[in-house]
């Protein structure tokens, strides 16, 4: 095994059910909040705020690719659509039968199941809200010290922590080449990682699957852990691909949290490692 500090092996594991390229239940359903808590996951739900002011799940801009959208609606913003007209439509049937008559859910309807469960936890992934409406809602439910909230903006990050310091933030670094995210991993380790809890990087598939599957250097994301460990904060990564020897490697250099698309494969392989 390459875990090197005790400290970091001894952590529980933990991993979030990655909702717009989740191939298991329709993304950002109450469907999908139930699924990822019951596995013993933590749910993602992306967040954008309606015409009306009401914050929702949902990942895109608009409504066409996810949802049963007239023709004439399909390419509107949802900042532009009602959340009683986003009610009208099919969140799930797209994805499959079994899931017809599941709705967008709003922000409010999953904070009251997780009001309910002090021990689950949920991923707010910004995408356009008003930060101190999200703030309020947040405190108004009591549930601050269960939310991640996830985006890819350090101010973001700040300023949510400003609002409720309980919160808990990661930011998340896209690998659209080795050398920017580690440069951007640089930039942020020299504020002292500032109002953060965790760092996710990206691990897209380099053009070589062995003996090192993913484009973002080894070696690198071993520094990456141990510097996040050293500031007391956490190093979670998602794998977009990923075989059970893949999983196992990234076990054993010690990482303890990640984000996956496909949860029951990830609960499967991962009993493999722990028996």
């Amino acid at each position: 095994m390459f875990i090197n500090d005790r400290h970091l092996s001894n952590r529980p594991i933990q991993w979030q059910a990655h909702q717009n390229s989740n191939s298991e239940v329709p993304e950002n359903t109450m469907a999908a909040m139930k699924y990822a808590w019951e596995l013993g996951g933590i749910p993602e739900i992306d967040i954008r705020q309606t015409a009306d002011g009401i914050i929702i799940g949902h990942h895109d801009a608009t409504p066409k690719r996810t949802l049963s959208v007239p023709e004439a609606d399909q390419d509107k913003q949802i900042s532009e659509l009602t959340f009683d007209q986003i009610q009208q439509w099919d969140a799930g049937v797209k994805f499959g039968e079994q899931f017809r008559m599941e709705k967008v859910p709003s922000l409010e309807q999953v904070l009251t199941v997780l009001s309910e469960h002090p021990d689950r936890q949920l991923y707010l992934d910004f995408k356009d809200v008003d930060l101190e409406v999200l703030s309020g809602l947040i405190r108004d439910y009591g549930v601050a010290r269960q939310i991640i909230f996830a985006h890819n903006s350090h101010e973001n990050c700040k300023s949510i922590k400003r609002l409720v310091p309980e919160v808990r933030t990661m930011l998340w670094i896209p690998v659209r080449s080795s050398e920017t995210a580690m440069q951007t991993f640089t930039d942020i380790r020299q504020t002292g990682f500032e109002s953060l809890d965790i760092v996710q990087l990206h691990l897209p598939d380099g053009e070589e699957k062995r003996p090192w599957r993913y484009k973002l250097e080894k070696g690198f994301i071993q520094e990456a852990l141990q510097y996040l460990a050293e500031a007391g904060m956490e190093l979670e990564v998602l794998p977009f691909k990923f075989e059970q020897e893949d999983l196992f490697e990234l076990l054993n250099m010690g990482i303890r949290r990640f984000a996956v698309d496909e949860p029951s494969i990830f609960v499967e392989r991962l009993k493999r490692y722990v028996e």
